[in-house]
């Protein structure tokens, strides 16, 4: 008996000292420092830092070593340390940067269990963008961008029109009918929208009326497509009615500022004007409202990502921590400091102001085919978009037909392809 008693007692007293060492060497976690490469559009940096500070509370092994780049220097920066065999354990990307260093990005697939349950977290274009070519999910979206309607409303006020419940359905027909009442009632507005002069901004409507840039398997360009050339005739003939300012595309007139000046009743361009008109329009109320439909609705997408990289030093711990950074509760942190539109199909953001239009961008990202994304991350097609603006301006100045300007930029642009 008295031999079975000691026998248990050394059994018991090595199960604890084994329990101890496990206690031990758990709560003694290695130290890590991940080197995180960042750039600012305004004051992310801090919002980032603040945001995960509850993650690096609660992991006091992780450490961030946070490098600050200018945007005009980062890509550059970024490829020297790829180039030089010491990639940073996170970066912040563009949807432009992806496409120059997509070949480098270790695949998320690698370090989660279920990948197709993390893809489905987020909007599908923003999930397009961090595909690549062999269909691996290689970045964490973060905040989105997008291109919409901002409208001056004191204006369709002073028409009789009620632009919150007009917009809920109107078709680009119903608005060319409704604007023209907005101009005739204003006597100082000049114009019912205005364009931003890029082929990003220009895309927004093509898409709407199912043009495209590339064909279906975006091996090659297609401009030459009857939505394109729709498109062209229809933004051409809403420049000949003095409906968008020629000063836009045919000059060097600024959309934003005729926004903010009162001359005209409506602004395609990006989320990001929000904040600026926030901040500088005092004479009118104004909101962001659905865009009206073409043959569909459609927006166009962008934003920002984390990725890490193929032979980054603490894979792990980063994958860890970009995994927390674009969670529902940190993405929504996030934005709302930062006045972004959120990544995430849950999100959602009380903004300290402007929430309803950061709502309506969003909304017209839900909606928004994924090919708009696939097209866009095409490093082919960005080395012809001048020259497709280019052939958009000879269109209305009537140098050359719509039909003439998708053949000419399909004859450019297939050497990009080849």
């Amino acid at each position: 008996m008295r031999k079975i008693i000691v026998s248990l007692m050394i059994l018991l007293l090595a199960t604890t000292m084994v329990f101890a060492a496990g206690t031990k060497e758990e709560g003694a976690k290695k130290e890590v420092t991940l080197s995180v490469l960042w750039f600012n559009d305004a004051n992310e940096s801090d919002v980032f830092l603040k945001t995960m500070d509850d993650y690096l509370k609660a992991n006091p092994h992780v450490k961030l070593d946070l490098q600050i780049v200018a945007y005009s220097e980062y890509d550059q920066k970024l490829k020297l340390m790829i180039s030089g065999g010491n990639p940073p354990d996170v970066a912040r990307i563009t949807t432009n940067t992806l496409s120059v260093v997509v070949d480098s990005l270790e695949p998320i697939e690698n370090h989660v269990a279920d990948v197709e349950a993390v893809k489905k977290q987020y909007l599908p274009s923003m999930v397009a963008f961090a595909t690549n070519k062999e269909g691996k999910f290689i970045a964490y979206p973060t905040e989105a961008t997008a291109n919409g309607m901002l409208v001056n409303k004191t204006a369709f006020d002073k028409a009789g029109i009620d632009v919150d419940k007009v917009s809920k359905t109107w078709t680009w027909s119903e608005w060319e009918t409704i604007i023209k009442q907005v101009v005739a009632a204003n006597p100082s507005m000049k114009y019912g929208l205005a364009v931003d002069f890029t082929p990003h901004r220009f895309s927004t409507l093509m898409y709407q009326w199912n043009g495209r840039f590339l064909n279906e398997d975006q091996s090659n360009i297609k401009f030459n497509n009857p939505g394109t050339i729709a498109t062209l005739k229809w933004f051409k003939g809403l420049h000949d009615q003095g409906l968008l300012p020629k000063s836009v595309w045919l000059g060097s007139e600024n959309p934003a500022e005729l926004f903010q000046a009162g001359l005209v009743a409506g602004h395609i361009g990006g989320s990001w004007n929000i904040n600026t008109y926030n901040k500088n329009v005092k004479d009118f109320e104004w909101k962001a409202v659905k865009m009206p439909k073409g043959a569909i609705n459609s927006s166009v997408p962008g934003g920002k990502f984390v990725a890490s990289f193929k032979g980054a030093k603490n894979q792990d711990e980063a994958f860890k921590l970009m995994a927390a950074f674009t969670d529902k509760a940190h993405n929504e942190m996030y934005s709302r400091d930062t006045f972004n539109i959120p990544s995430r199909n849950d999100a959602q953001v009380s903004y300290p102001s402007n929430s309803g239009d950061f709502e309506v961008f969003l909304e017209e990202l839900k909606v928004t085919p994924a090919y708009t994304a696939n097209e866009w991350k095409n490093t082919s097609l960005s080395k012809v978009t001048t020259y497709i603006r280019e052939q958009i301006v000879e269109v209305l100045l009537g140098n050359i037909t719509a039909e003439q300007a998708v053949a000419n930029v399909d004859n450019k642009g297939a050497s990009f392809f080849k």
